[in-house]
């Protein structure tokens, strides 16, 4: 029986660590060449990591700040050496990490190109080639013709982005490619490393944006304190990861020897502005049961006064918004929310419902430019901050296409399951990749779940009970 050949390895560490020696000042240094005794502790950045990326495979690093994420992709550029452990590299690679480090500062962009494709093994021809598509990737206009000290730090950023994508890597290694410029020129670095994927290179990256991990890679390792904690799909470690930090996150419980007694309450949300809603019915109409028929009772409900003047306005910048260090609303443009409504299935505004009865979550937006096969998305949320639910439209299957307008998608939820109490909803629009939020708004919108009966917990789950007898102490026999 033919035993199928292993696929070829891109890269390949067996028991890499990298240790620093940390000194508390100079003197200590010279102390310790001049003596036997030792003067400075050891710190282990990483330690015992084995891992295999294969030729055209896509890895995504993913861990805390401080966690050796970066570290670990030093040492596959060959910028930092391991202290143990053998590290191969199998393929023409290219870093995307400190981006303009290196460059001539008396040197013109236009110069830098050449000097750094130079370094990066390429030859004056193939430089001279690469050129044109830099210059029309990096933006530059005219500066590119002026010294690389007039420039700005985005500037530096855009130059060295596009020459480090520009050299027919084999193998591009990534460090948070979505700090790279301002939002516009992230979404173009992420098409561009999807590019490179798509045209077979090995993929390395490191990011704290969870999605773009997600849609990116293949396979995704989290590295925990220097070590591999976990490594699977992508989808799988990423759900573990997000798990572990919101338990990490969450407050002590009360018998928790770091609580001292009683825990805190929970910090909840500050307050926001509400979706337009009205308080609750006591006896609303059932939803209609064709899907036609509630799309037409939902186009009526939201239909704006003017949508070709809504698609006509003009757009501005992107809006955005934050609470503290947590964002409300962020997004790249394409796609603006004009309003969002919570509905029941006849329609009419809630803020109040019964458990059991509809929800309709109902967001209307326009774009500024064609999108094509966006990703809708609603997620509800108890307002402790517990993630309940979120679907969205990739994941079920529907939806994609071409949209240019102003359109109003919506989920419906015919029987909702929640028990009482506090909910916040927020809704997105994804690109297809599923990489950028186009418009994201995040928890935003408030409402209120009533129920009739005496049920515990987080959501009304179908259930029956029963008994079955196997002895019976009264002498009556089974």
């Amino acid at each position: 029986m033919d035993v199928p050949a292993p696929a070829p390895v891109a890269l390949r560490l067996r028991g890499v660590g990298k240790r620093y020696d940390i000194y508390p000042n100079d003197r200590s240094r010279v102390l310790e060449m001049l003596g036997p005794r030792v003067h400075h502790t050891e710190h282990w950045a990483l330690r015992g990591v084995d891992l295999e990326v294969p030729r055209g495979g896509a890895l995504g690093v993913i861990g805390r700040n401080g966690a050796g994420k970066s570290t670990l992709l030093r040492i596959l550029a060959g910028i930092s050496p391991a202290t143990e452990g053998t590290v191969e590299v199998h393929g023409r690679l290219a870093t995307l990490l400190d981006l303009g480090v290196g460059f001539h500062e008396t040197f013109t962009g236009r110069e830098n190109i050449a000097l750094t494709c130079s370094l990066l093994g390429l030859s004056r021809a193939q430089a001279e080639a690469r050129t044109p598509d830099i210059l029309r990737f990096a933006e530059l206009g005219a500066f590119i013709d002026q010294p690389v000290r007039t420039y700005s730090t985005g500037m530096c950023l855009r130059l060295g982005f596009a020459i480090a994508s520009h050299v027919d890597a084999e193998i591009l290694v990534v460090d948070e490619v979505l700090a790279v410029g301002d939002q516009y020129f992230q979404r173009k670095c992420l098409r561009r490393v999807a590019a490179c994927r798509e045209a077979g290179a090995t993929l390395v990256v490191v990011s704290h944006d969870l999605h773009a991990i997600r849609a990116l890679c293949d396979e995704v390792v989290w590295i925990e304190a220097g070590t591999v904690h976990l490594r699977g799909s992508a989808r799988q470690v990423v759900e573990s990861y997000v798990r572990h930090e919101a338990a990490r996150a969450a407050p002590p419980l009360p018998d928790s020897p770091s609580a001292g007694g009683l825990a805190a309450p929970p910090q909840r949300p500050p307050a926001l502005p509400e979706a337009r809603t009205t308080p609750f019915l006591a006896a609303a109409t059932p939803a209609p049961e064709d899907p036609a028929a509630l799309a037409d009772v939902i186009a009526r409900a939201c239909a704006p006064a003017d949508a070709a003047a809504l698609f006509d306005a003009e757009a501005g910048e992107a809006p955005r918004a934050m609470d503290g260090d947590t964002p409300r609303v962020l997004g790249t443009g394409e796609v603006r929310i004009v309003s969002v409504d919570l509905l029941d299935g006849t329609g009419t505004p809630r803020a109040q419902l019964r458990t059991g009865e509809d929800l309709v979550v109902a967001v209307t937006f326009r774009t500024t430019e064609p999108v094509q096969d966006p990703i809708f998305g609603v997620a509800l949320f108890r307002d402790d901050g517990t993630y309940v639910f979120g679907p969205n439209t990739r994941w079920d299957g529907v939806l994609e296409g071409r949209y240019h307008g102003v359109y109003t998608f919506y989920a419906h939820y015919p029987a909702l399951a929640l028990l009482a109490g506090q909910y916040r909803v927020s809704v997105a629009v994804f690109d297809a990749g599923h990489v950028s939020a186009l418009a994201w708004h995040n928890q935003l919108y408030g409402f209120e779940v009533v129920q009739d009966v005496e049920d515990h917990g987080l959501v009304r789950l179908s259930h029956r009970w029963g008994v079955v007898t196997h002895h019976r102490g009264d002498g009556g026999g089974a």
